[in-house]
């Protein structure tokens, strides 16, 4: 379903304008959920009936879950052959998080470098399993969730560049720009992109209104951030990307950069961001 958005996204640039003289206030406190934060990589691959995803309503075999510094969990299921990720708010309770919509996971003894994970899901069923758990490191300001202020899009390689600026980040109404400059039969489904967090585990996340997320694996150099699709088979038409990161009074700026595989489109979307907490 977001495999149309990123190739919207992979395609897009957003110019902000930026004052090296002077950046104002980018001090930020550190996230709420800092201490929590990590990601848990599953050692038991056993198909769980109740890890159903979002986006497929299809049972899947549980691959991971990711607990964000800002609150925000993502469960990672593999459901023939390809990576659905599904996202929602956490609590946590001592050793057990509250993972809103779809049950608590506890964390028990440690071995081997290996946490015993006890998933309860909402429909009462309980799967005991074993988990490599990384423990998110609060090093950036960066690792943190950020919503959505606003985007400007532009494109190239249509009949002339085209740039547009839109409140905070709409599927239906970039589908229109796209439409309107050139690329026709661009169809995107209702809803928004809510959040991008970034995280101490190096994932991307991309949350959007309807529950389900895309992730992509990064690695940063000073400012510059290169990535890759997780969930690769949803996103064949966008080659792997760069970004690069900056900040300006109190407002993250993410600009993506990217190209569709044998296309000559390109272009750079940028988002202005603003701390979820």
């Amino acid at each position: 379903m977001k495999k149309i958005l990123f190739a919207l996204v992979a395609l897009l640039p957003l110019l902000v304008s930026c004052g090296k003289e002077d950046r104002g206030d980018n001090s930020f406190k550190d996230p709420h959920f800092l201490p929590y934060a990590g990601k848990l990589i599953m050692n038991s691959y056993v198909p769980a009936a109740s890890s159903v995803t979002k986006a497929t309503d299809q049972v899947g075999i549980l691959e991971s879950i990711e607990f964000t510094e800002s609150g925000l969990y993502v469960v990672g299921t593999l459901v023939d052959g390809k990576l659905e990720f599904l996202t929602g708010s956490y609590q946590v309770n001592g050793d057990t998080y509250d993972l809103d919509g779809f049950g608590t996971v506890k964390l028990t003894v440690t071995r081997a470098s290996l946490t015993g994970v006890i998933i309860r899901y909402l429909s009462g069923l309980i799967e005991t399993l074993t988990a490599e758990f990384m423990h998110a490191t609060g090093t950036n300001v960066a690792y943190r969730g950020w919503t959505i202020d606003r985007t400007r899009v532009t494109i190239n390689g249509f009949h002339t560049p085209a740039s547009a600026d839109f409140k905070g980040c709409n599927f239906e109404e970039m589908a229109k720009f796209l439409n309107d400059n050139g690329h026709k039969g661009s169809l995107l489904p209702p809803g928004s992109l809510k959040s991008v967090s970034i995280t101490g585990t190096n994932s991307i996340i991309f949350a959007y209104s309807d529950g389900t997320a895309d992730v992509a694996e990064y690695s940063f150099s000073g400012s510059n951030i290169n990535f890759s699709w997780q969930s690769g088979s949803r996103l064949m038409e966008v080659e792997n990307g760069k970004a690069t990161i900056d900040y300006l009074d109190g407002k993250c700026i993410l600009k993506i950069e990217a190209a569709l595989k044998g296309s000559t489109t390109s272009g750079v979307v940028t988002f202005v961001l603003s701390p979820m907490d």
